[in-house]
């Protein structure tokens, strides 16, 4: 088949559409990926690697207002709603750019046999109604309502109660998101839609959640079209990767090391980051522990150093985490599954929207200390955190053993045949 892939967001949101793509390439089909990443990157190298034909929209536009951008979605990282969370992101990082993600959507989806989109990409699902191609959603965390679990951000509530949470969250989602739907539908010739969850879904042939059903097993309740496929994390193979000299030398120089990064976190804001990694610094001298922090260069170069301490500006989470003892991070999806496959335990450090949510999860089912609020997070709190999982054998070895059972699970492969298996 030809097929056309869109996704939007930050890196987290970008690369397991990478990991899709190169599963369906492998076997046998024409890939096309249109990306937008409101932090401006190019993922040219991912692509190459992946043997992926990647574009990305609108980079531009970030690269010239990268300013403004995150000074926004600092400001609204900062906030404790999750829904006015949302609202300002597209605000931020969708609207300016949103004709231009459909206009490339549309030439997409007009040379493609079915489109598959992000879930939060509705340019994708228009452009697929537009030219009546086969759709499928892809979610990198779980969004749909079910009995079983309540939506993010929300206390679980149980069986009967949680319905009415998502009920709530429909109308309030439908505020937010109906006139820019409608916006985009409108450029396509395309009439209206209200009740924008069923008409979604009634639109999809397929709905994937990409995420390990080892730490979130598919609801009962949910719809047949709707399916766990696993995580989609990008295949070592895809990224070589060798640690640069100093790194080598640092990793083989004593006890495996903690690993700490707040990931897509660090682009919000010169000071909160300084005052994170200044935080790190100090939990692993007070911990007594060995660890590699990835931090913006220009943070790290204004940063306490230390024996213990090794910075570096990037890694591929696939490769080095297995060479480290704990991952202390924000709670990203992705983030939070790659810690998973390397059998690594967490300590998590959430600062908005879903990362309560990994964070809790993890700790739930014994895969990680408690979350540690960010704005909770001092040397002393966080050191302690990081010194209680070091010496946590059996959190250890129940890491260890979900990472074989999320390797079996294949994400990648998985998404790759139910999509085969619906058209």
């Amino acid at each position: 088949m030809r097929i056309g892939i869109q996704t939007w967001g930050t890196e987290g949101d970008v690369r397991p559409f990478f990991a899709l793509a190169r599963a369906l390439v492998q076997r046998g089909h024409t890939v096309r990926l249109h990306y937008t990443n409101i932090d401006g990157r190019s993922f040219d190298g991912l692509a190459a690697g992946c043997g992926v034909d990647a574009r990305a929209v609108a980079g531009e536009y970030f690269r010239t207002n990268r300013e403004k951008v995150t000074a926004r979605l600092e400001e609204l990282f900062a906030m404790s709603s999750p829904l006015r969370q949302i609202r300002g992101i597209l605000e931020a990082s969708m609207d300016p750019v949103v004709d231009e993600m459909f206009d490339a959507a549309s030439e997409l989806a007009a040379d493609s046999d079915l489109v598959v989109g992000h879930f939060m990409t509705h340019p994708a699902g228009a452009a697929a109604a537009k030219h009546r191609r086969p759709y499928v959603l892809v979610s990198l965390q779980p969004v749909l309502p079910s009995r079983h679990y309540a939506p993010v951000g929300t206390p679980d509530l149980g069986r009967f109660v949680n319905p009415i949470l998502w009920r709530i969250l429909g109308v309030v989602l439908e505020s937010i998101l109906r006139d820019r739907v409608n916006h985009v539908r409108a450029r396509g010739g395309l009439t209206p839609v209200r009740g924008l969850l069923a008409a979604t879904l009634d639109h999809a042939k397929l709905v994937l959640t990409a995420v390990s059903p080892t730490l979130f097993p598919r609801p009962k309740d949910w719809d047949p079209r709707i399916q766990i496929s696993g995580f989609l994390g990008v295949d070592d193979a895809a990224e070589p990767w060798q640690p640069e000299p100093s790194l080598s030398t640092f990793l083989d120089a004593g006890a495996p090391p903690a690993f700490l990064s707040f990931g897509s976190m660090f682009t919000l804001g010169e000071q909160k980051t300084l005052e994170s990694v200044r935080a790190m610094v100090g939990a692993l001298v007070l911990a007594g522990a060995r660890g590699v922090i990835q931090a913006p260069e220009h943070i790290a170069i204004t940063s306490p150093s230390h024996d213990s301490v090794h910075f570096i500006t990037r890694a591929p989470h696939a490769q080095l985490f297995p060479r480290c003892a704990v991952i202390v991070h924000h709670g990203g999806a992705g983030t939070t599954q790659s810690a998973m496959l390397a059998g690594r335990p967490s300590v998590v450090v959430p600062h908005a929207a879903d990362q309560f949510f990994w964070g809790d999860r993890l700790h739930v089912h014994g895969f990680g200390a408690k979350p540690l609020n960010r704005n909770a997070l001092t040397a002393e709190s966080l050191a302690v955190r990081i010194r209680a999982t070091l010496d946590d054998v059996a959190m250890r070895a129940r890491s260890l053993e979900a990472s074989s059972r999320i390797r079996a699970e294949d994400g990648a492969t998985c998404a790759a045949e139910h999509i085969e298996g619906v058209f």
